[in-house]
């Protein structure tokens, strides 16, 4: 009965820890998937398109309780993104170089995203456990 029990919490803390990694994993398909449908929007409209910074802005934020940062072209670090702080599209199909990190407890993802393309050209993914 008691190795009954001892396989039964192994596979329940097993579980939940590849629950937390694809709930990281599913915040940085949206964040590349965002990116990609803005720069799409910016060529088709014509106009510039101003995405903000936040984990709401990339829908992230009802099913991962993680941490999102950024590094832009010329910082050394990552840090929080500031209020209000936007990542742009242009119309001529150009985007602000940018990376992003997200932490959680499964571990961190970072995505350097290419301005040409605004797909993501380096992905960094370091899973705890």
């Amino acid at each position: 009965m008691s190795i009954t029990l001892l396989i039964i919490g192994i596979a329940t803390v097993s579980i939940s820890g590849v629950r937390a990694e694809d709930k990281l994993r599913r915040a940085a398909a949206m964040i590349e998937t965002t990116a990609r449908q803005n720069m799409l929007q910016a060529l088709n409209s014509q106009q510039t398109i101003r995405m903000e910074l936040s984990a709401g802005a990339f829908g992230t934020s009802d099913e991962f309780s993680g941490m999102l940062q950024v590094r832009r072209y010329g910082e050394a670090a990552f840090r929080k993104p500031k209020r209000g702080e936007a990542w742009e599209f242009s119309p001529s199909g150009i985007c602000e170089p940018i990376e992003v990190r997200i932490s959680g407890p499964a571990g961190q993802i970072e995505i350097g995203f290419d301005p040409l393309t605004a797909c993501a050209k380096r992905k960094s993914v370091q899973v705890k456990g």
